[in-house]
């Protein structure tokens, strides 16, 4: 046995737990899913009917479901929106500071609240949104709009701008960072000669940064598009797809689906259909976000 072998054995070894983790919790699943899809599933006695695309075409006819796409679309696309460009501008300030002890607290500074739970800012934001205590009322009290005054999460003409405006100004996480370190990547050389030729300020971002941190863009929009999709998380813990359904999402209806009317099928059928959507818009962000 030769000692090569034996080394490639070990390190074998020591990557099976992990190859064996990837397969039972995030391999399996989905492929599960797959099969399920195509069978209505009885979770209680375990029994299995093959339906074929029954689960397909029920969606065609679910209202629920049709009514909840443009509220995903509309979450989606402006969460885009947001989740791309706000942490790009506070990248760009950061990379101007001069400082860089000032620049370091900055960063850390872009850290300190993701030690605080999701759920947990959610909560907040839940207070800021409240209809008697919260704060946004409060300040339109203070300053004589109380005609302006509503019940944020509970009035079907907000309740999705509201969870659009969650987490403002969207300037901390990990995002920021993300983008500072492919600014700090540029070649001084390049950001020299850029200011040489008087591409200083909104011109250098424009010809000079943008181009060159495409990368960290196209990570943004399909992470972006993918966290739309599949998005649930407010309308759990805040909304409850409510007021009626005003507020509903795919990703949403399809947990009921599975965990409170026990349609695991049809749940595996929607799951599916948001996957080939999340695949195929991430190959159209890849071939028309290109550097140039």
């Amino acid at each position: 046995m030769s000692r090569k072998w034996r080394e490639s054995m070990q390190a074998y070894l020591l990557l099976s737990p992990i190859f064996a983790g990837l397969l039972l919790f995030s391999y399996y699943p989905p492929l599960r899913g797959l099969v399920t899809a195509f069978f209505e599933w009885n979770a209680a006695g375990d029994t299995w009917t093959y339906v074929g695309l029954d689960n397909f075409t029920k969606m065609a006819h679910d209202q629920v479901l049709i009514d909840s796409i443009p509220n995903m679309l509309i979450l989606l696309f402006g969460g885009l929106i947001i989740g791309v460009t706000a942490p790009l501008i506070v990248a760009e300030l950061i990379f101007f500071v001069k400082n860089e002890r000032l620049k370091y607290y900055y960063r850390v500074m872009m850290l300190l609240p993701l030690v605080i739970p999701g759920v947990v800012g959610m909560l907040v934001w839940n207070f800021i949104y409240d209809p008697n205590i919260g704060l946004i009322n409060s300040f339109l009290h203070a300053i004589g709009l109380d005609e302006w005054r509503r019940g944020w999460l509970s009035d079907s003409n907000t309740v999705i701008g509201s969870l659009l405006f969650m987490g403002f100004p969207w300037a901390t996480g990990i995002g920021p960072l993300i983008y500072l370190s492919g600014l700090m990547s540029i070649p001084t050389e390049v950001l020299d000669s850029a200011r040489m030729d008087g591409a200083n300020g909104l011109k250098r971002v424009f010809k000079i940064d943008l181009p060159l941190i495409v990368g960290q863009i196209k990570f943004f929009v399909v992470m972006g598009m993918i966290g739309g999709l599949q998005q649930f998380g407010q309308q759990l813990v805040l909304t409850n797809g409510g007021p009626g359904y005003s507020s509903m999402v795919p990703g949403y209806h399809m947990y009921l689906q599975a965990f409170t009317f026990n349609n695991f099928g049809y749940a595996s059928a929607i799951g599916l259909v948001l996957f080939i959507a999340a695949f195929a818009l991430t190959l159209i962000s890849m071939k028309f976000i290109k550097s140039n």
